[in-house]
């Protein structure tokens, strides 16, 4: 079956020994903290500056998210991570944006010193390293093969650990909690997150060719690099390059321009406390003293194709200057 083979080959890619494919990277997400097993209302840390379903994973595992600013890379500031830490804190959520890394030497110790688990949201950077690891192998790992991921098919994703126990439980959890009886006794909650065989084939092609997509993804960067203004980049740290982020005052003007020229714009994160379910909207102003809603204001970003040619690419690089 496609999907165990796909789960032998990104486990053996990554590093672990143990890899259970879902069917998006939201899923893996929800099933990784459900699998924790936790007591209802325990508190998880999460990034301000994140896509969604870092908070909304949490929220539907019934646990309490605490949101940490970013800092100035966009990447959780763990230098205000211990302020926010009690005795009710049970686990830390840390996103690696925009194929940034977080430093995983400093979480790690973090969460020796208040023995948290760490859940790294590994979905935007596929192949990165921090040091001589993959980042998603530090204790337990989650990835998202959506079509615009650097590892990709329509959907699916990924949980990896190298905590068999843990995995198990995933496992389990994933297939509605059937147990190796499957005798419709379910001893735990269960979740219908089953990775098509299709999907998993389709995953399993772009596996194959991520040395290449990575090098050609760099070298659409250097391009950039090369050919924008220096007064709009964002800083030249990632680890791998699944976007292209930039800085503009008028950040949502500009994605509006380049849309209509062709140009494949997005807006950044927006912080998760300004979020209607998580308080933020009319009921509090408070998410816009964080530097995650300034960043939100201010960051955009452009899709990478690494299929562009290079007159695709001048065109893109053209557009952009023009427009800015």
């Amino acid at each position: 079956m496609s999907y165990l083979e796909l789960e032998k080959s990104f486990g053996e890619y990554v590093g672990t020994n143990t890899a259970v494919a879902v069917n998006t990277g939201t899923a893996a997400l929800h099933v990784a903290i459900e699998a924790l097993e936790l007591p209802p209302g325990s508190k998880i840390l999460v990034p301000e500056f994140t896509m969604y379903a870092s908070a909304l994973a949490v929220h539907y595992a019934r646990m309490i998210p605490v949101f940490v600013d970013c800092d100035d890379d966009l990447l959780i500031d763990l230098e205000i991570i211990e302020d926010l830490i009690d005795d009710n804190t049970k686990a830390l959520v840390v996103t690696h944006i925009y194929g940034r890394v977080v430093d995983m030497t400093r979480v790690m110790q973090i969460a020796k010193k208040y023995n948290l688990r760490i859940i790294e949201d590994a979905c935007e950077a596929h192949g990165a390293k921090w040091g001589d690891k993959y980042v998603g192998t530090f204790d337990i790992g989650c990835f998202s093969f959506y079509r615009n991921k650097i590892v990709h098919a329509e959907e699916g994703g990924m949980v990896v650990s190298d905590d068999t126990e843990y995995m198990d439980i995933v496992r389990d959890m994933k297939c509605m909690s059937f147990g190796e009886e499957h005798n419709y006794y379910h001893k735990r909650i269960g979740f219908n997150y089953r990775i098509t065989d299709a999907q998993s084939a389709e995953v399993l092609k772009s596996l194959k060719i991520i040395g290449d997509n990575i090098a050609k993804r760099e070298r659409i960067k250097n391009i950039f690099n090369d050919n924008l203004a220096e007064s709009f980049k964002m800083p030249d740290n990632r680890a791998v390059v699944w976007v292209y982020d930039m800085i503009h005052p008028q950040a949502d003007q500009i994605v509006k321009r380049l849309k209509k020229d062709g140009v494949e714009a997005r807006h950044s994160f927006k912080p998760m406390s300004m979020m209607p379910l998580f308080g933020g909207g009319t009921m509090s102003q408070s998410y816009k003293e964080t530097l995650a809603y300034k960043k939100s204001q201010e960051v955009f970003y452009i899709q990478i194709d690494p299929k562009w040619t290079d007159d695709k690419i001048s065109q893109v690089i053209k557009s952009i200057n023009s427009v800015i």
